[in-house]
């Protein structure tokens, strides 16, 4: 039998534990082919009309960090599986093979799952590849689905990159067995396991870390948020470390001095066997468990910051169309109106407002707005902010947000409003919610003030001072005809300083460039999280698998005890369950409080959009979870109702 049948057995024969092997290697290739296509693809190019800022840029950086982590997964498992096959390794040597033929098998090894892994990956990833073409044109906006395009450069760059990996990885995991005698490689199995310890000092600086961490994050100051971001990831996750492996054994401890719960047969053959498994795989759950809250945090931040910008959208722009001319100039509302009953666009209310603009102390241009508009405005949260008792009480609304959460309960402070030549004393507070008119041009910034001072204001203000605001409102404004409404409108009263004339705003506009920036910024990176959260899987099923042969003696001897199958599961149930779910619940507390910290820059509660996102990712978590389990318990057994 030639070197390369020998392989093929040893592959085949060992098809369990290189299934995770191939099946998340066969994912990132796929993912890296299609982001790959679409990076080349030509009418995405720098230039092309119609295409979103950065596009290409963000897809090759998606395809980097797929490519890093990648290349991360397949160095520490096959490092694992060369640990767990030295004993192999050993007695091949002992049966005459030399190292040069030793060597020679691995890597045809090698060469069938990376040739497995490129075909179903390139495969699927063409299959996918119009799908994936679909959904991005609809994000960007086009009106023509991208041609399906996978050019030989996506080939031979997807070909070049995977294969250079597996090439270097197969290499790399050489100089161990190289470097290692035949006694070591048979011994590899047989090293004796140290008892569990606890340090009380490590469990303490974790114990520290991480609550240090935890407080920071709590903070309510967005400034000490944003300062804290690297200081609060690297403690959390260096406490992490400490605190899996101390608190793991803590816990085992304890639970094995109450008698009355360890003297059982469950109980008592589930915590001895997890002391020491625990305990080897300590640093492989709590690095697992960082990522995870790495992947529920990325991705619940992209989330959170799409449903924001849009609710911002929304905010700086509260009615669905809007227009804003000179007061003594012809109206063209009905030119507007003509537009909305052209595309179908009914059931408008209409409100029109004469007011002012001016300078708050000769450096912020505003608009001058009646508080009874602001009031009633769609859109503002909550009960309105009642004006300042003071005299000339008015609110500056700003159309962005402030990190600074205590600006708001301040005192009014006293400033002037200049409109044409005269000046008015006005007590001012600042707001950032609930702009009552459109951001519009240089006039994005509104000063609320009382009817009655409002109406003073216009009747002593010079004619070219006065603009009359113009605002539609429409409840289905996400339909079609609304968005053809609101194109066509901009084309026709373009928003721009420099242009006279009319000035038209829109929702809709604002609201679509956010959702379809950050929506492709979202379908871009779960798939990145994607790429990152199945190696993450994966390495817990290669510990599981690494270990097997231990295992399959340690149930063996189990069953000459009289210990039964329906038992034997339980045990390995409870095991398996323990080591795939700590880490994720470990990983969700870092989400949590991830999650606190984006709320209070957001000014606003967003910790449901991260337990949101959270119970996806348990779903296609359990969902790897049991495929595991079976394929575990099926190789432990061999397929036989007792263990082989």
């Amino acid at each position: 039998m030639s070197l390369w049948q020998i392989a093929a057995r040893n592959v085949w024969r060992n098809r369990g534990r290189y299934l995770a092997y191939l099946g998340s290697a066969a994912f990132a290739v796929m993912i890296y082919f299609i982001y790959t296509a679409l990076a080349l693809h030509p009418d995405l190019q720098e230039g092309e009309a119609g295409v979103v800022v950065g596009v290409t840029d963000g897809i090759q950086a998606a395809s980097l960090v797929i490519a890093g982590i990648t290349f991360l997964f397949l160095m520490t498992s096959n490092a694992a599986f060369t640990r767990s096959r030295k004993k192999e390794f050993g007695l091949w040597s002992l049966m005459g093979v030399t190292r040069g033929q030793l060597i020679a098998v691995v890597l045809w090894e090698s060469f069938f799952i990376a040739a497995v892994a490129l075909a179903v990956g390139l495969g699927f990833g063409l299959l996918f590849l119009r799908l994936f073409f679909m959904a991005i044109s609809a994000l960007l906006g086009r009106s023509e689905v991208l041609a399906v395009h996978a050019g030989l450069p996506v080939w031979l760059h997807t070909l070049t990159v995977f294969g250079g990996f597996f090439l270097f990885v197969s290499l790399s995991s050489m100089v161990d067995i190289l470097r290692s005698t035949v006694i070591e490689l048979i011994r590899a199995e047989r090293k004796p396991k140290a008892e569990p310890t606890f340090r009380w000092w490590k469990a303490l600086l974790g114990l520290v870390l991480v609550a240090g961490g935890y407080a920071w994050a709590s903070s309510p100051s967005p400034s000490a948020i944003v300062l804290g971001v690297i200081p609060v990831t690297v403690m959390v996750s260096l406490g992490t470390v400490f605190l899996m492996r101390e608190g793991s054994v803590a816990v085992l401890n304890w639970l094995r001095r109450r008698e009355r719960f360890y003297y059982r047969t469950g109980p008592m053959l589930t915590i001895s066997h997890l002391r020491f498994k625990l305990q080897e795989n300590a640093r492989v759950l709590a690095n697992t468990a960082v990522a995870i809250a790495v992947i529920l945090t990325a991705v619940a931040t992209i989330y959170t910051l799409l449903v924001v910008f849009a609710h911002e959208a929304q905010m700086r722009n509260p009615h669905t169309f809007q227009l804003v001319e000179p007061a003594e100039a012809d109206s063209a509302a009905g030119a507007v109106e003509a537009e909305l009953h052209r595309h179908g666009v009914a059931d408008w209310v209409r409100q029109e407002l004469v007011t002012v603009w001016g300078y708050v102390e000769e450096e912020t241009p505003v608009i001058v707005a009646p508080y009874s508009l602001y009031a009633s405005v769609r859109g503002t949260p909550g009960a309105a902010r009642p004006l300042p008792d003071a005299a000339g009480g008015a609110l500056l609304i700003y159309p962005y947000t402030s990190l600074d959460s205590g600006a708001e309960k301040r005192d009014p402070v006293p400033k002037e409003l200049t409109v044409g030549g005269r000046t008015y004393a006005v007590s001012v507070i600042p707001e950032w919610n609930g702009l009552p008119v459109n951001a519009s041009g240089e006039l994005r910034t509104v000063l609320v003030v009382s009817d009655a001072q409002l109406e003073q204001i216009v009747a002593e203000s010079a004619a070219e001072q006065r603009l009359r605001v113009t605002m539609w409102d429409v409840d289905d404004w996400r339909s079609r005809e609304a968005s053809a409404a609101a194109q066509a409108l901009s084309l026709q009263f373009p928003d721009d300083q420099a242009a006279p004339g009319p000035r038209f705003t829109s929702t809709i506009p604002a609201y679509q460039a956010s959702v379809s920036g950050w929506g492709l910024t979202l379908f871009v990176g779960v798939f990145v999280s994607l790429v990152f959260f199945v190696t993450t899987c994966s390495v817990l099923y290669f510990r599981l698998f690494t270990e097997i042969d231990e295992d399959r003696r340690y149930f063996r001897r189990l069953q000459h005890l009289g210990v039964s199958q329906a038992e034997m599961r339980r045990v390995l149930l409870q095991q398996t369950q323990i080591i795939f779910f700590v880490p994720f619940l470990v990983g969700l507390m870092h989400c949590t409080f991830a999650m606190k910290a984006l709320g209070t820059l957001a000014q606003r509660p967003v910790l449901h959009y991260g337990w949101l996102i959270a119970l996806g990712y348990l779903g296609l978590y359990v969902l790897y979870y049991a495929v595991t389990y079976a394929v575990y318990w099926r190789t432990l057994s061999g397929g036989n109702a007792r263990i082989a």
